[in-house]
């Protein structure tokens, strides 16, 4: 069986070791889980939130322990572990609490004029078993929400942590807190091995964060089983700065937009459009501003460490692509040692050099010049991803423009990376960034499956769509669509009046 270290990427000490779960570890999760399903469907909504208030004490009630535990094994600071996993996890989860009855609820619709006297509803009900495979950037939050979103929603969850930064006793910790809890979540720890050995036994939803490469994997293995997969995979979100823009303010965007969690964001800063007539003061205090940062994992520490190493030789190899094919790094460039990389800002970025076009996921920031906002727009629209934009600009209609015109799945205007922090907003991106939505009604709606449901009391007497078919039938038919398309008024009402009594009077005659 495979051994899996864990090691703090800013000492490189080894924390512990998890093992691939077995084959017979992964059935009994499922065997588990699709027996927990059909309780869990039959439990109330009020119930599944008791559970989420449980885990809201418990991350409150924990803090420091849980904050020890992230920078551990993630070796960002101890700000960004606060900001990205606790305080995201408590406001999802509260949010849940608060709302997941009212949007869970069945729904009234309406039903059309030719159905008069029926009624439609849409029941929300749950899939049964959701596999949640989470990345290592964020460890706690990502996961976390993904799995109280799809059991609040009445579905067991099997959690699969990054290997990276597993947090092995948290999730069974949080899954310990009630007996409800405990048999509606299970967690099982292994590789991307792991991961397919899981999808195999066919979960009914899976919830997958993390790089395109991965993603890919996931959906070709699932589609042949018709597994539906909510995908948020990787970003090189944009900034475009507009000269009218508040400078300082989108200076202090763009640094900690880039370096947040050390880059090691799907929504961090990745590209900075800068309009020409303010982009050499805006290079020049960015600059400023990215020489103040302290590298540390303490709490008066900005910047961590980077998780894992083959993402420092990302980072890196980017960079270093970069400068041998002309660009200008005016800041650092090069790690600085314990696991962390110097904020970095590049210069004369190229079509042809991977910074352009990959996903960096390090505290890394080409900063290109444009001249009308059409130019922005362009660039912006030409990348593979579309995650999150940030558009700053004072011209209230301007910023309206760029929004609607730019292709991606969040927009923050004159803020940076705040979509994702009120959870009241689905998060999710467009092309290589991925489909589906985390958050919101509509994450919540997407660990459901909808159901239409017809009420009909009538007794007796057929429909008129029913058998048998006459020329006359069809021509009332006819006149009936005429009626119900054209225009509103006592007109229309008189003609559906006089087509339905036509129907009555031909339904009596057949049945006779």
């Amino acid at each position: 069986m495979q051994v899996i270290d864990v090691i703090d990427p800013v000492t490189d000490k080894t924390l512990y070791s998890i093992e691939n779960a077995s084959d017979a570890e992964i059935s009994e999760a499922f065997a588990k889980a699709r027996l927990v399903s059909d309780e869990l469907r039959n439990s109330t909504v009020e119930e599944r939130t008791r559970e989420i208030h449980r885990v809201i004490n418990y991350l409150q009630s924990n803090e420091e322990r849980l904050l020890d535990r992230i920078v551990e094994e993630s070796g960002r600071s101890r700000g960004d572990a606060m900001l990205s996993d606790m305080v995201q996890m408590i406001e999802d989860c509260h949010w849940l609490v608060e709302n997941a009855a009212r949007i869970l609820a069945d729904e009234k619709v309406p039903t059309p004029i030719t159905l008069l006297g029926k009624k439609s509803r849409i029941y929300h009900e749950a899939r049964g078993v959701v596999l949640v495979i989470s990345p290592w950037n964020l460890p706690l939050a990502i996961a976390g929400t993904a799995a109280l979103f799809a059991f609040a929603a009445g579905n067991a969850v099997i959690i699969k942590p990054s290997e990276q930064t597993p947090m092995k006793g948290i999730f069974e910790e949080i899954r310990n807190l009630s007996p409800l809890l405990s048999r509606a979540i299970t967690v099982v720890h292994g590789s991307g091995e792991t991961a397919q050995k899981l999808i195999a036994h066919r979960p009914d939803l899976i919830a997958f964060t993390g790089s395109v490469r991965t993603g890919k994997k996931i959906l070709q293995q699932a589609a042949p089983m018709v597994i539906p997969v909510v995908a948020e995979l990787g970003a090189k979100d944009a900034m475009i700065v507009c000269d009218d823009a508040d400078i300082d303010r989108a200076v202090g965007a763009a640094t900690w937009g880039n370096m947040h969690n050390s880059g090691q964001s799907c929504t961090a800063i990745e590209r900075l459009y800068v309009q020409e007539g303010i982009y050499d003061v805006f290079v020049e205090r960015l600059k400023a501003a990215f020489g103040k940062i302290t590298l540390g994992t303490g709490a008066n520490s900005d910047m961590g460490g980077i998780t894992t190493s083959f993402q420092m030789d990302i980072i890196d190899g980017q960079v270093h692509d970069a400068r041998e094919k002309g660009a200008e790094i005016i800041c650092g460039g090069e790690p600085a040692g314990h696991g962390m990389y110097k904020p970095t800002i590049v210069l004369g970025v190229t079509k042809d050099m991977r910074l352009a076009s990959e996903e960096t996921f390090g505290p890394v920031v080409p900063v290109y010049k444009f001249s009308s906002v059409d130019d922005a727009i362009r660039g912006h629209n030409q990348c593979d991803f579309g995650l999150s934009t940030s558009i700053w600009t004072t011209d209230s209609a301007k910023a309206n423009r760029i929004a609607r015109a730019v292709v991606t799945g969040c927009v923050n205007i004159n803020n940076v990376m705040l979509t994702e922090g009120n959870v009241n907003l689905p998060f999710g991106g467009v092309k290589y960034s991925g489909y589906g939505r985390m958050k919101g009604a509509e994450g919540l709606l997407g660990m459901t499956r909808s159901k239409a449901v017809l009420i009909d009391n009538t007794k007796g007497k057929p429909e008129p769509n029913w058998y048998p078919y006459s020329q006359e039938k069809l021509s009332l038919m006819s006149r009936l669509m005429k009626a119900v398309t054209s225009p509103s008024g006592s007109g229309k009402l008189l003609a559906l009046a006089r087509v339905g009594l036509a129907l009555e009077r031909l339904m009596k005659k057949d049945s006779k």
